[in-house]
């Protein structure tokens, strides 16, 4: 693909932009996108969206696309996914190949809703132990119903997963039983074609899965999926649309600093930003490092009202042409593997309908 491809144009509409009871503007989406030099975004830590990807392949997982909504309806009605698991369709997949071990509920984990436990088998053998499903609320907005179904294994955050390439593999064949249209990444003889130019490399695999369920109002707030091991994320919209920020860290860490040397010399501070928030934002642009490592913290209040909730700052990520939509069908590549170039990204549902998303993590081996 070259600079002059230009996708087929979609309708121009608007959207209103809120996510967690905060507006912060409105959209302009003409529908036009070009194609720019993929392995070029990537290696800058920037962005690569591939129009319509996916879109010929989505109706041959129609009926599992429909189910897996029909899942995510069930967890919020406040269903265990455990016994619907034991059923139809479910039970077809897994027998044979995933032996249940029940579930758990992590008290300590607030916006966890239900752990399913599983062991990859072959007969009387057993090939891969302890993988899981973790099912959570993506915030603690009580109006946010987006749901994240997690595979993976061993103790979360604090097993290096990167070191266990068996398990891996067996946990994204447990993704496959549960949710068929991931094959709408790892068999997508196209996209894969176009990966391996991206990434330069010719064997790929996809791990550490994640299956989202943005809703209206919901969405993740800016962060990275940095993890030693992995070269980045390939995300696909199933159905629905969002709409990301992303930009490189460095970038990003300009973008801020900018803002806030703009709003000091004009005088021109958001009026939702408190005055400690403003002393806190001055010290910390006059630090790279120190800016740096609250980024890093996530914990950073003042931080993450600026990103996140101010709508300033938000139109002028913007403005500066960080901003892309991905309806059903596209594909988002977002390259993690270095600090510097790592893709930090931030995304918003649009429309009043929960959209489903594919977001897997890319082992190149």
């Amino acid at each position: 693909m070259t600079d002059s491809n230009v996708c087929e144009a979609r309708p121009a509409t608007s959207y209103v932009l809120k996510r967690r009871g905060h507006y912060v503007g409105e959209l302009y989406d003409n529908g036009s996108y070009s194609v720019s030099d993929e392995l070029k975004h990537w290696r800058q830590g920037k962005p690569v969206l591939l129009n319509g990807a996916c879109l010929t392949e989505l109706a041959k997982y129609d009926q599992d696309i429909a189910q897996s909504h029909r899942l995510y309806c069930a967890i919020l009605d406040e269903e265990e996914c455990d016994p619907i698991l034991a059923e139809r369709p479910y039970a077809g997949r897994l027998d044979g190949q995933f032996e249940s071990l029940g579930s758990s509920y992590n008290e300590g984990d607030e916006q966890e809703i239900e752990r399913v436990l599983f062991d990859a088998v072959e007969g009387e053998e057993i090939l891969a132990e302890d993988l899981w499903l973790k099912i959570s609320w993506l915030s603690f907005y009580e109006h946010d119903a987006s749901l994240r179904f997690r595979f993976s294994f061993g103790v979360d955050n604090v097993e290096d997963v990167a070191a266990d390439t068996q398990r891996q593999h067996y946990a994204a064949l447990l993704t496959d039983a549960v949710f068929p249209e991931s094959r709408l990444i790892t068999q997508n003889e196209a996209l894969i074609r176009q990966l391996h130019d991206t990434l330069n490399s010719t064997t790929l695999n996809f791990v550490e899965r994640i299956i989202y369920f943005n809703s209206a109002d919901g969405g993740a707030y800016f962060h990275h999926d940095r993890e030693r091991g992995h070269a980045g994320v390939v995300y696909t919209q199933v159905s629905g649309s969002t709409f990301w920020l992303a930009l490189p860290k460095q970038e990003l860490m300009q973008e801020i600093t900018d803002f806030v040397a703009h709003c000091d010399t004009n005088n021109s501070w958001p009026e939702t930003l408190a005055c400690s928030m403003r002393d806190e934002l001055i010290e910390l642009s006059s630090n790279a490092e120190l800016l740096s490592s609250e980024l890093e913290s996530f914990a950073n209040s003042s931080l993450i009202h600026l990103m996140n909730e101010t709508e300033m700052f938000v139109q002028k990520l913007i403005r500066n042409g960080h901003g892309r939509v991905v309806h059903s069908g596209d594909v988002l590549l977002l390259p993690q593997e270095t600090d510097g170039h790592c893709c930090w990204h931030s995304v918003f549902c649009l429309g009043e309908e929960a959209g489903e998303a594919l977001s897997f993590a890319i082992r190149k081996t």
